[in-house]
C-alpha cells in the first residue's frame, strides 16, 4: 500500500467509500474500496464480506470488476480493485437522456444487454464504456437452487417473491426487466412500494 497515492473520491455510501488510487511509480490508477470494521461489526457483516473477497478471487471475467490486493488498516479493510471510470450504468443513461431515444435506446440496450448477469443497480461503465458488474456482498455460487432473497425488488421474479427456490433462470427474468427499463426509462412493475410491486409481477395473465 506504500506504493500508493491517493487521488480522491469515486464515491461513498453507508458501508465506507471508494476511492482513485494511483501507482506511484506506474502512474496505473484503481479504486480502493474502504470500509469500516466498526461497521462491519455493527452490521453483522464478517461473513458477506469474507464471501465478497472470496467470490472476488474465484472470478475471472471482463464483465466483473477485479480485485487485485487486500489490504488490512487498524480500523479499515481496503479492497484495491479494476477502476470503472466510466461511473454507473443509469446515471450515465439519465445523464445522456438515452431512454426511448428513436433508434439510439435499441443501440445501446442491445450493447449492455450482451454484457448483463445480475441486478441492474450494480453495473458500472469502464472507461471506454464496457459494462463491468460490482457489489458482490450479497453473491454465491449455486448448484441447482437456492432460497436467497436479496436484490432490487423491481427485478423479483415470481418465485423469488413466492420464496419457492429459484435458479439461473432468474437471470433471464431480470434481462428482460433491464432491457425494458434502458428501453423505457423506467421498470415494467414500478410501483410506489415494493408491495405493489410484488403484487403486479405475481398477478395471473
Amino acid at each position: 500500500m506504500k506504493d500508493l497515492v491517493r487521488v480522491g473520491l469515486l464515491g461513498c455510501g453507508g458501508f465506507g467509500s471508494v476511492e482513485l488510487w494511483e501507482h506511484r511509480d506506474s502512474k496505473e490508477t484503481y479504486a480502493m474500496k474502504c470500509v469500516s470494521k466498526g461497521f462491519i461489526v455493527k452490521m453483522g457483516m464478517q461473513d458477506s464480506i469474507i464471501n465478497e473477497k472470496n467470490i472476488l478471487l474465484m472470478t475471472n471475467s471482463f464483465f466483473i470488476i477485479k480485485l487485485l490486493e487486500c489490504f488490512n488498516g487498524s480500523q479499515t479493510l481496503y479492497f484495491l480493485m479494476e477502476p470503472a471510470l466510466g461511473g454507473e450504468l443509469y446515471a450515465t443513461y439519465n445523464r445522456k437522456g438515452l431512454h426511448g431515444m428513436l433508434g439510439q435506446s435499441e443501440k445501446h440496450t442491445k450493447f449492455y444487454i450482451a454484457g448483463h448477469r445480475t441486478f441492474a443497480r450494480n453495473l458500472l461503465l469502464s472507461e471506454g464504456g464496457q459494462l463491468k458488474l460490482t457489489d458482490m456482498g450479497l453473491a454465491k455460487f449455486v448448484v441447482g437452487k437456492t432460497y436467497t432473497t436479496c436484490g432490487t425488488p423491481d427485478y423479483f421474479s415470481p418465485e423469488l417473491i413466492a420464496s419457492s427456490g429459484h435458479t439461473i433462470a432468474v437471470d433471464w427474468w431480470t434481462l428482460g426487466i433491464l432491457l425494458f427499463e434502458l428501453m423505457a426509462g423506467h421498470p415494467p412493475f414500478e410501483s410506489p412500494t415494493p408491495m405493489e410491486t410484488y403484487s403486479k409481477v405475481m398477478r395471473p395473465g
